[in-house]
């Protein structure tokens, strides 16, 4: 089994803005492009190349993609009619307005996923629901982060965040859950402790702490664990359901080993909202049959690519990504 590699330095002098923000950052420098910071707490810069400027916010969000395509990608709902379109295989499901909260009948069956329409990083997401009580608290929190609400197919398999840049897949993390490997002899709340070091509280860092609550209790409780419990030595538990590193997961690059297949759905999908830089999410149920549809679904699309997984993930290399993006954003069309 490989091992950790995570190693993370902030860019001297800009250690207050967001990684994916720094890692442009140190790319704009060693190009010596001229460039402003605009709004530090925002991540926006103004970069100038061949006397032009180019406006950029958070890292990727650019003239690199046009308005419309960020518009689609931001709408989890306009995303699968635009991936129908292309024939990408997608999770089925129906969107709800707060009205029709607690209309049952028309839902999929279980299990399912429940998530806001138009939020980022896992926010209102619940996954492998069961039943009706757990349907109705999913919907409610949902609709406390969004207007309307998605209920869809829940789709078991491992979830692989795909960055495509013009056409071409540069790089691939898996994102496993938030999860600790036993010693025999510390508690998990000790190995939690020790695999937070050189993790941040924001996305100032690649990775995020591992955060005890509410979920995690009740994760380890799910399997007769507590935050007190001794793991034995190589066993991995598992501490969330969900595979967002914001909420303490593990980025583990797996560029290499990737069939062409799902590289390709994943350029296909990005090219649907006609999206240049796009972060597309692919949960694969079996990576080792032989590719095919019936083994993945399209998640969802993100505009706002997170390069700081690829570039610095928990095991294996960077991918030095940044290149790629800057040369994108700088050959945008300018009028």
């Amino acid at each position: 089994m490989p091992q950790p590699s995570f190693s993370y330095t902030p860019l001297k002098g800009y250690e207050n803005f967001e990684a994916t923000t720094q890692i442009i950052i140190a790319e704009i420098l060693r190009r010596d492009l001229p460039f402003e910071v605009i709004d530090a707490d925002n991540n926006l810069l103004v970069v100038t190349w061949n006397n032009r400027e180019y406006i950029i916010h958070e890292g990727t969000i650019s003239d690199g993609n046009s308005l419309i395509a960020f518009w689609i990608s931001n709408d989890k709902w306009m995303t699968k009619q635009f991936l129908e379109r292309k024939g990408v295989h997608y999770a089925k499901g129906l969107i709800l307005q707060k009205a029709e909260a607690r209309d049952f009948s028309r839902m999929p069956d279980y299990p399912l996923v429940v998530k806001p329409a138009n939020t980022d990083h896992g926010i209102g997401v619940s996954t492998a629901i069961v039943n009706q009580d757990q349907l109705h608290t999913a919907i409610e929190r949902a609709f406390l982060y969004a207007d309307k609400v998605i209920v869809e197919e829940y789709y078991p398999g491992k979830e692989f965040r795909f960055l495509v840049i013009d056409g071409h897949v540069r790089a691939i993390a898996f994102r496993e859950p938030a999860n600790v490997i036993g010693d025999s002899v510390s508690t998990v709340q000790q190995l939690i402790e020790e695999k937070n070091v050189g993790r941040g509280d924001d996305y100032r860092y690649p990775l995020l702490k591992i955060r005890v609550d509410e979920e995690v209790q009740r994760h380890l409780q799910a399997q007769s664990l507590t935050i007190d419990s001794i793991i034995p030595k190589g066993k991995k538990v598992y501490l969330r359901k969900n595979s967002n590193l914001s909420t303490g997961g593990d980025s583990i690059d797996v560029t290499d080993a990737m069939p062409d297949f799902y590289k390709e759905v994943a350029v296909k999908a990005a090219g649907a909202a006609g999206l240049r830089i796009a972060g597309v999410d692919i949960i694969i149920n079996d990576l080792e049959a032989t590719p095919s549809p019936v083994h993945y679904i399209v998640v969802e699309l993100n505009a706002p690519a997170m390069l700081s997984m690829h570039n610095y993930p928990y095991i294996g290399e960077n991918r030095h990504v940044e290149k790629y993006v800057l040369d994108c954003i700088l050959s945008a069309p300018k009028n």
